[in-house]
């Protein structure tokens, strides 16, 4: 989740036409089309964009955190001289579509960045998940094999169209695809992990390398989209490390396997260092 177009004002054409003899036509003024001043920010996509596990949640069914989310806290290091409006379109529990349908609403000829992260719900992550931490290491194993299928075959395209609707409806924008991290950490080291063992943090990892090899090959292909690998910031900051960025089983079951407020902050520091 790779050049964009920021332009402000108008430039007017003028055409002076002359004609033989002592006389001339009146000069003709043509106007260019007038390009938005494009400094709008939109933040889309699914609960890790809302900011669920950073806490202080400002309504009950999106989920997102007020102040701990990473588009809150990159709007607050860009500062709000740099931007015009700026609006947090992403929802718990969204996926491709009811981003397409719900979100992309927000988007105009005005916006100049666009953030997103999306498509772990499309492929079953949760269900990856419940299975790697309730049931066995044989049905983790086939969970996680049928999301890598649905990534193979089904994602890719999915992408594809919802990145084409967000570049028309933002011509302007420098768009950010920002992508999920390893969840837990690697096997080995002899790191407890609840029933999470080395095989199925093994499982969860490749998966996850899957889902971000997918997404950033979509992203590859489109003029003025940047990835952002969410596995490079967390790494060594996994659940179940010594200085964890992500929530192991947490008490509010939502929260569990997503950031903290130390991983919504690193996510935020790169973007912001990204995008300038």
């Amino acid at each position: 989740m790779r050049l964009g177009w920021i332009a402000a004002g108008a430039v007017a054409l003028v055409v002076v036409s002359g004609c033989s003899g002592d006389s001339a036509d009146d000069p003709v003024t043509e106007s260019a089309p007038v390009v938005a001043d494009a400094r709008d920010y939109v933040a889309l996509g699914d609960s890790y964009a809302a900011g669920l596990g950073g806490g202080n949640y400002s309504d009950t069914s999106c989920l997102q955190s007020s102040d701990k989310s990473y588009p809150q806290l990159w709007i607050d290091a860009k500062g709000t001289d740099a931007l015009g409006a700026t609006v947090n379109k992403a929802c718990s529990g969204a996926v491709i579509s009811s981003v397409t349908s719900q979100q992309l609403t927000a988007l105009t000829d005005r916006t100049g960045w666009v953030t997103l992260t999306v498509g772990g719900n499309d492929v079953g992550f949760v269900a990856g998940l419940q299975q790697c931490v309730l049931g066995s290491d044989q049905t983790c194993a086939q969970s996680v094999k049928n999301a890598a299928g649905t990534m193979a075959s089904s994602l890719p395209d999915s992408l594809d169209k919802l990145y084409t609707q967000i570049r028309a409806k933002a011509p302007n924008a420098k768009v950010y695809v920002v992508g999920y991290p390893h969840l837990v950490a690697d096997p080995g080291a002899g790191v407890t992990c609840d029933s999470l063992n080395d095989a199925r943090r093994k499982a969860l990892n490749a998966a996850s390398d899957t889902l971000s090899e997918v997404i950033s090959t979509v992203v590859a292909k489109h003029p003025g989209f940047t990835y952002v690998d969410g596995r490079v910031i967390f790494a060594g900051h996994e659940a179940c490390t010594k200085d964890p960025w992500i929530h192991a089983i947490a008490d509010d079951m939502s929260e569990s396997f997503h950031p903290n407020a130390d991983g919504y902050a690193a996510y935020a520091k790169v973007l912001h260092g990204v995008t300038g």
